[in-house]
């Protein structure tokens, strides 16, 4: 979690400071403590009825059933990702959860739903003790999703968790059937209503001695309403408290009117000037006041008004930072409006925010202040790489209004904002014509701050290119570097954070095109920096394509290790449907197809699909549709290869154009598709106009024409094709296996028997390494007699080669079919699985994917109750049995 995110939460993840002069009311807090053995506890009252610090109060007892985590909600909280970051966040500042809990991973991103919701019931449910939870103002919650998330909490709510939510009015929560049940305590504006007695002792507290029926008097004036109650304390003379009473009124419109004439008026001038000057920022400390006020004594003169003013507290028990009550608050603003300009003092605001390094709240001050260039010069400086952290919500709440501003105010600042905004709703068409219209009014923005806009406005179409256009991917990132090279550092505090976003890119943009040294060069790189820099997502990317790229060069093993690992770490933090995994779909996918495990491989391409409907990586898109069309052909199925195809075409017209590996890897696809469907001629067409001259996409196009021309009895032509693909000094495995295996089929054809054996002597020794199945059960059985004659002559690889053969053939040993598993095994036992057959210990798999130790130990037992094994070498040799490993 960043620092500053950290530190912003801090001010709302713990109870506000008890003001000396609070009186403890046994009796409220008696019934609290008992409604806390029930899961539900609504406390649900106006403005200044004193649930805040009563539940405060509480909380500090001995008599709370367990630790307390306590959250102020506020408008922010309308956003699933910003809810849920803020409350796992409360849990953890509060340490209402254990270090090792897997709460403590979870870290919202912006697909949070219906699965990373369930992924912190869970981890609710794995609490060892009771946690009680305080949501105070709850009242700003009002977005329909996050009260159906937060109901399904409620619905399914651990019995370790205690629920205590204050706020204005009842939420849109379905509570009735848990008040039938008796499982939701109900406390109203007429059970925190004080007493005359506990009224008395309020007053006595704070100095003034009620005598006969004032103690009563003040009641039917307030009601017992708490603020109103201390309103009157401040604004009675002691000499004359019956007078002071008498003037006192209850209702709220007329305590507003007294708050503005009596209490205001009645502060010393310096202080009057001091809150009214202040009230432009909803929290406060001493350095930002004496920014706003140009005095030096902002934190004395915050202390002493806490002390003397009840409506002045205290954030998070902290001695840095205070809060006006907001009904104070709007009238002292209400009063400054009338009495002078305020657009300055919002700008004091903004400026010290932007020099504390806090973006987001400056950007806020300068949208209050309508002072749109300043909002996108703090967008394009400091602001934008906030979208990759859990604020990312936050930062667009407050570019809402520039984005707004941008449909009657169109200037490069307001449309920027706006871009960003449709970026983060992934409207990607939208964002690049708000980007393209910015670029256009730049020409007319100052030296100081074209840069800075100039570097977003070349990101966003890197974004774009993503989306729409791969091909444009790499020279669109290659052009963002260059503006950042140019950019002075003054000028662009997030220089570096550009720079690892536009490095990325060109990895990517390198990969798909086919240079894929030098992407995983990059990637490499990127991967370093994004720990260092906390860029979450975009080290998540880094290591998913690094995972494709084992893939794709046929490192099954490493392939499958690395994408598990980092899909362990986005399904901790929540981030499984964002598009940053993407890749890790992709390389999974091809991994569980090589080793011919393809309801598996099938799973994944689903869940990939179907978590990218709206995702912004099109190209990993694609290379999971390619993969789910390889699927379909291993299992033989004309018609699901024709709808995997079709599903593939609907893909790639989103696309625009395609870079090279990738548009030859979609017409391989295609290809393979006319084979299974009996169709070689059609298959031979699609590749024959478009020859490949090396890599990747050149093994596979090779593979593909050399099966399609066997099919027609051409084996000297399938042999030319695979001359080739043979004699790459870089090879791609999985498709050197086939070239291998169709070389073996091709030279037993022309009856050169030794050539034959040989080939299928090296293509056994490349696949047993790392698993690859695939091709020799998809050549079927013409690969046979091959097989059986390597056994009997080699001998070698007996244990790999035994299941390789198709049981229709008579001539060779029928495929041995071992009891299978108990159960299957899970991703992450697979992951833990590969490592056996090495020398790590424990530690070492832990350290190796990310986990603790006892994890890892725990895997090993599933892993070895479901084999049907007692040790590690037994696990071993039943795996292989299963074609595990």
């Amino acid at each position: 979690m960043p620092d500053q995110f950290v530190s912003l939460l801090r001010l709302r993840a713990a109870p506000p400071a008890v003001s000396p002069g609070f009186v403890r009311r046994a009796g409220l807090e008696d019934r609290l403590t008992a409604a806390a053995a029930h899961p539900v506890t609504l406390i649900s009252a106006g403005p200044g009825d004193g649930k805040t610090m009563t539940l405060a109060s509480w909380s500090r007892g001995d008599a709370v059933p367990g630790p307390v985590a306590w959250l102020a909600l506020d408008e922010t909280d309308n956003d699933l990702q910003t809810f849920w970051s803020d409350l796992l966040g409360a849990l953890t500042l509060g340490d209402a959860v254990p270090a090792d809990s897997a709460l403590r991973e979870v870290v919202p991103a912006a697909g949070f739903g219906a699965r990373e919701a369930l992924l912190v019931r869970a981890g609710l449910a794995d609490l060892p003790h009771l946690v009680v939870l305080v949501l105070d103002d709850f009242h700003h919650v009002t977005d329909p999703g996050v009260l159906e998330s937060f109901g399904q909490l409620l619905d399914h709510q651990p019995p370790q968790l205690r629920l205590m939510v204050a706020t204005r009015s009842d939420p849109a929560l379905r509570l009735h059937r848990m008040r039938v049940n008796g499982d939701l305590t109900d406390i109203r504006a007429q059970d925190l209503a004080f007493t005359a007695p506990e009224a008395e002792e309020l007053f006595a507290h704070n100095g003034f001695h009620l005598t006969g029926g004032q103690p009563g008097m003040l009641l039917d004036r307030t009601r017992g309403w708490v603020a109103g109650l201390r309103l009157a304390m401040m604004c009675l003379d002691r000499a004359d408290i019956d007078g002071g009473i008498a003037r006192f009124t209850g209702s709220e419109r007329l305590v507003a009117e007294y708050l503005i004439e009596e209490v205001m008026d009645r502060l010393p001038e310096q202080d009057r000037e001091f809150l009214l000057t202040t009230s432009v920022a909803d929290r406060l400390s001493g350095g930002l006041a004496n920014a706003l006020t140009g005095r030096g004594d902002g934190q004395r003169t915050l202390e002493r008004l806490a002390v003397q003013n009840a409506l002045l507290v205290g954030l998070a028990g902290s001695s840095e930072w205070f809060s006006v009550h907001p009904l104070l608050r709007e009238m002292l603003l209400h009063r400054l409006a009338s009495e002078q300009p305020v657009t300055e003092l919002y700008l004091r605001a903004c400026r010290w925010f932007a020099d504390q390094g806090q973006p987001i709240e400056a950007i806020r001050h300068a949208s209050s202040a309508g002072q749109w260039d300043e909002v996108g010069r703090l967008l394009t400086e400091q602001g934008l790489p906030q979208v990759l952290t859990p604020r990312r919500s936050a930062l667009i709440a407050a570019l809402a209004p520039a984005a707004a501003r941008a449909r009657t105010n169109p200037t490069t600042s307001t449309l920027l904002a706006a871009a960003v905004c449709h970026f983060q709703r992934q409207d990607f068409d939208a964002m690049i014509r708000d980007t393209n219209d910015a670029a256009e009014l730049a020409v007319d923005v100052g030296a100081d701050d074209r840069h800075a806009a100039d570097v977003l406005i070349a990101l966003l179409r890197v974004v774009h290119s993503r989306t729409r256009n791969p091909v444009k991917t790499r020279p669109a990132a290659d052009h963002l570097v260059d503006l950042i090279d140019r950019a002075p550092r003054r000028h662009l505090p997030a220089l570096e954070h550009y720079r690892v976003l536009a490095v990325n890119n060109i990895a990517i943009g390198q990969f798909w095109a086919g240079d894929l040294a030098a992407a995983h060069s990059n990637l490499s790189t990127v991967q370093v920096r994004c720990a260092e820099l906390g860029v979450g997502m975009t080290e998540v990317s880094a290591k998913a394509y690094l995972a494709l790229l084992d893939a794709i060069h046929g490192r099954l093993p490493d392939a499958h290790r690395r994408a598990v690992a980092a899909r362990d770490i986005v399904d901790r933090r929540g981030w499984a449907s964002e598009p940053q995994a993407l890749a890790l779909y992709a390389a999974l996918a091809m991994t569980h197809l090589e080793w011919n495990q393809l309801d598996a491989a099938a799973e994944i391409i689903d869940s990939g699909l179907g978590v990218s409907e709206s995702g912004s990586d099109v190209a990993c898109r694609l290379a999971i549709a390619i993969t789910g069309v390889s699927v379909a052909v291993a299992r033989r199925d004309p018609a699901a290869a024709r709808a995997a195809a079709a599903r593939l075409d609907a893909i790639a017209a989103q696309a625009g154009e395609l870079p090279p590996m990738l548009a030859r890897w979609c017409a391989v696809a295609h290809a393979d598709a006319c084979l299974i469907a009996g169709e070689p001629e059609a298959a031979i067409t699609r590749l024959d106009d478009h020859p490949e001259p090396s890599g990747f996409a050149a093994a596979l196009e090779g593979v593909v024409l050399a099966k399609a021309h066997l099919m027609v009895d051409r084996p000297d032509t399938a042999l030319a094709y695979l001359d080739p693909v043979v004699a790459d000094p870089s090879p791609y495995r999985a498709p050197l296996v086939e070239a291998k295996i169709l070389t073996a089929i091709a030279s037993d054809r022309v009856h050169r028997d030794t050539a034959a054996l040989g080939a299928i002597d090296q293509a056994i020794d490349l696949a047993q390494g790392v698993g690859i199945v695939r091709p020799f059960l998809a050549a079927g059985s013409p690969i046979a007699a091959l097989i059986a004659r390597h056994r009997h002559v080699v001998a070698r690889h007996l244990d790999f080669t035994r299941d390789l053969i198709p049981a229709s053939n008579g001539d060779a040993r029928p495929i041995s079919t071992p009891a299978p598993c108990a159960e299957p095994l899970t991703e992450r036992e697979l992951a833990v699985l590969s490592y056996l057959p090495t020398m790590f210990k424990a530690g070492e798999i832990a350290s190796d994917l990310f986990v603790t130790v006892n994890t890892i130990k725990t895997h090993q037992r599933s892993i070895y109750r479901k084999l049907g094994v007692v040790t590690r070498r037994d696990a071993v040799t039943r795996a292989r049995d299963l074609n595990l490993l």
